[in-house]
């Protein structure tokens, strides 16, 4: 028996695990000790909630929010120290939708803020600064039981340049991407 193609409707929320790439140019990093090698890939969560809106039965706009927070760490030649790479990210964001309640596909745009702190043990922690950063991205929900979809999602991440510090150099704009699998609740 065929499942029914029911319209997109209500809210979904999404938690996935992800591998995100790391901005690593000079301005992003501190300047590091010989030897010091800066991680280019991290790891950690994303997670959104969205709501649909407006008409239609098969697409539908969709207004939500969606922050990741992730990881990266790498060890240079001895004696370099470890170096830590930190990611955060919110920003909400509009999407468009396309199929129907037992799974659908999404585009989405948004504009919000993000930290990236790199460092490393002898170091000298410094506060770094929240920048602006436009995401876009697409993915799609399948849903395996009623309430449980599977959830995939690739995001790009474009980070505004970074003003210099006292200890370092501006950043340029980069743009970097994250790549999530996990699960979709309604």
């Amino acid at each position: 028996m065929a499942q029914a193609r029911e319209p997109l409707r209500g809210v979904v929320a999404d938690l996935r695990l992800v591998s995100a790439t790391l901005p690593s140019a000079l301005g992003w990093t501190p300047s590091l000790p010989a030897g010091a090698v800066v991680p280019g890939r991290s790891f950690g969560v994303d997670g959104g909630a969205h709501v649909f809106v407006g008409p239609g039965r098969y697409r539908r706009l969709g207004l939500g929010v969606t922050g990741l927070v992730s990881q990266g760490r790498s060890t240079g030649l001895a004696p370099a120290p470890t170096v830590t790479t930190r990611l955060l990210a919110a920003a909400p964001h509009v999407s468009m939708n396309f199929g129907h309640a037992p799974g659908w596909s999404h585009l989405s745009l948004g504009v919000g803020t993000a930290k990236v702190t790199t460092d490393y043990a002898g170091g000298v922690a410094e506060p770094t600064p929240w920048g602006t950063v436009i995401h876009y991205g697409f993915g799609g929900r399948w849903f395996l039981r009623e309430h449980v979809a599977l959830s995939l999602d690739l995001r790009f991440w474009a980070f505004t340049p970074r003003p210099a510090s006292s200890t370092r150099p501006s950043a340029p704009a980069t743009t970097r991407f994250a790549l999530g699998a996990g699960v979709a609740f309604r």
